[in-house]
């Protein structure tokens, strides 16, 4: 009964094994495939730029009601200026 037992277990633990390798060489020929790593890129790079432009957009919103408060308004009027120096434009 006991080598029964065994027998199973070797046999799942090589079923197991064959699974893990046929996996293993499907991450190989992916992590290989330069057409999906210039899309993940590209991907990676286009969500860097929205998001970027999306936190500059609400830390400006943000600023526009504190400009009415004489303590802040010099500092906040220095940042403004600078950022619509910089190329690129207004914001």
């Amino acid at each position: 009964m006991e080598e029964i037992q065994k027998d199973v277990i070797g046999q799942a633990l090589i079923d197991e094994l064959k699974r893990s390798n046929e996996l293993t060489i499907q991450l190989i020929k992916v992590k290989q495939d330069w057409k999906l790593a210039m899309r993940n890129g590209m991907m990676a790079g286009f969500g860097s730029v929205v998001g970027a432009t999306v936190v500059v957009s609400i830390i400006i919103q943000i600023m526009q009601p504190l400009k009415q408060l004489e303590i802040l308004k010099p500092s906040l009027d220095k940042i403004g200026q600078e950022l619509e120096r910089r190329p690129g434009g207004k914001v």
